[in-house]
């Protein structure tokens, strides 16, 4: 019998007197697949996707009034070419020399009543003599307009992937103050594994998170949901997440997370096109609509395109024998030769099984990795994990990857209870996630679980003590993992700004991992 102490915090509301308590507001996230036709020029396709916008807009605020209406990143189809000079406390809708698009969209929000997230290139005047782009900078921008069309804040992604075309700006943090009484902080997409500005923007007391992304889903740890849930929840905010819509190549996703009470709405557009997901709350109780059959989910999923960690082969790892066997207790290490650092990830486990026909099932393996990655050429990444993951067979490199069919697959495996346990050196440098996925590529709801943080001395040295552990059932399980980043660990890449890269995936291990610890008892 596996005793496993867990003390169930999930349950108790832990989080000081906060906005969301009694408000009354709607806000919506858009996932959008953009308007893109070949024959059109660049300004034509901007107008395009502008008039989808609003009509968007106008399908929301005809039954129902909403206080903001959030967007994803590149959507708009703007580049370079069609770049905006923006000047906060402008407002479009009134202006000559904005483009027609700004004016609509500014326009839009005033006649709205609604604050808009919009996402553009920006440019901006350099006075510097090395200027590369004909004395403009060109950033990655968010755009916040407020309900009399004037536009109150701009954000600059920080964090660019690929985007060789845009500069980088310096690291900013942006808090937006809103009417409704909320104060939102606001980054997008690749920002999100990243210290500066995600992280500082938890300092200043924030109660939400905008999050307008294009995100690449990959498998294991990195899914649009996942990740989306992952950061609400560790850093206890609510989550607003509109995701860039084209699942031929892997995009898609969006999310409205309540930190560890759970999820408000969430989804994909599988098939590709657009979708509202809505937070209505009143007198601060929040309408949380039922999700579908967790096969059904997954099924639509099979023609989505995922990505695969290509790290995962150097994990150390062993793979959980269901056959005969219940409940287990394991201790795997893994080391980096490079910086001799270790982490060990302890892991209990309780398992029930039965009978299958199909020879389609996954195969889970207990995997520890701390180390380097380089994601795709344009950054290296510190990382450290320990985690359960899904293989095709007891092979590791079979891991990550999905069966090509769903409804052929059988689960055979329920595990009614998992604890994962591990101690991490304290750092401001160094940060842990609660990391999940299902079988339909959503996360396990955080209600679901438990995330503890316990902060200890040992040998004079001050470490940080995570454990993340089911408190329900579940038989759909792809990752449960803690997902862990070491900023300190960052580096551009070698060699200069890296390859074009389109989407985040197809990943490269940095370094040589020599030691694998593995030890194991059954009960």
């Amino acid at each position: 019998m596996i005793r496993l102490w867990i003390l169930f915090l999930s349950t108790i509301n832990l989080c000081q007197a906060s906005p969301w308590d009694n408000l009354t507001a709607n806000i919506a996230v858009i996932e959008y697949q953009p308007f893109v036709d070949k024959r059109l020029t660049e300004e034509q396709i901007v107008l395009e996707n502008t008039k989808k916008y609003l009509e968007i807009i106008k399908t929301l605020v005809k039954t129902e009034n909403f206080d903001m209406i959030i967007f994803p990143e590149s959507t708009l189809k703007t580049s370079p070419k069609t770049s905006v000079e923006i000047n906060i406390m402008d407002n479009p809708c009134d202006s000559l020399t904005y483009p027609e698009f700004m004016k609509n969209l500014s326009c839009a929000a005033r006649n709205s009543n609604t604050y808009l997230v919009i996402n553009l290139v920006e440019k901006v005047k350099c006075d510097r003599t090395n200027c590369k782009n004909s004395g403009f900078f060109f950033y990655n921008t968010d755009v916040i307009i407020d309900r009399t069309g004037k536009i109150t804040n701009t954000y600059h992604k920080y964090n660019l992937f690929g985007e060789h075309d845009l500069d980088k700006p310096k690291v900013e943090k942006v808090v937006i103050y809103t009417d409704f009484g909320v104060k939102f902080g606001i980054f997008t997409c690749f920002d999100i594994l990243f210290k500066s500005p995600a992280l500082d923007l938890v300092k200043e007391d924030i109660d939400g998170v905008i999050f307008p992304s294009n995100w690449y889903s990959e498998l294991p740890f990195l899914t649009s949901l996942q990740t989306q849930q992952m950061w609400a929840y560790n850093y206890d905010v609510l989550f607003f997440g509109a995701g860039g819509n084209y699942p031929k190549v892997g995009t898609g996703g969006s999310g409205i997370y309540n930190a560890s009470r759970g999820t408000i709405s969430q989804g994909y557009v599988a098939k590709g096109g657009s979708h509202i997901f809505a937070f209505r709350s009143k007198n601060g109780q929040v309408l949380v609509p039922p999700e579908p059959n967790i096969d059904i989910l997954a099924k639509e999923m099979d023609e989505f395109y995922l990505a695969t960690d290509s790290s995962i082969p150097s994990f150390s790892s062993t793979v959980l024998n269901v056959d005969n066997k219940t409940d287990f207790e394991t201790h795997i290490c893994h080391t980096n030769s490079e910086t001799k650092s270790e982490l060990c990830c302890n892991f209990t486990i309780q398992i029930s099984t039965k009978q299958h026909n199909s020879i389609f099932f996954y195969t889970y393996h207990l995997v520890a990795f701390t180390g380097v990655r380089s994601f795709r050429g344009q950054y290296n990444g510190g990382t450290e994990i320990c985690g359960i993951i899904a293989c095709l067979n007891s092979s590791l490199s079979s891991c990550g990857l999905r069966f090509p069919k769903y409804e052929d697959i059988e689960w055979p495996v329920t595990f009614e209870n998992i604890q994962i346990a591990a101690k991490f050196d304290k750092s401001g440098n160094r940060t842990q996630f609660p990391n999940s996925l299902l079988s339909s590529i959503r996360p396990v709801n955080a209600s679901e679980t438990v995330w503890i943080k316990n902060e200890v001395v040992e040998n004079g040295q001050e470490v940080v003590e995570r454990t993340f552990a089911l408190k329900k059932a579940q038989n759909r399980i792809l990752t449960f993992a803690i997902y862990g980043r070491n900023f300190e660990q960052d580096s551009p890449p070698s060699g200069g700004a890296g390859e074009r890269a389109p989407m985040l995936g197809h990943l490269i291990v940095v370094g040589v991992f020599v030691l694998t610890v593995v030890s194991i008892r059954y009960f």
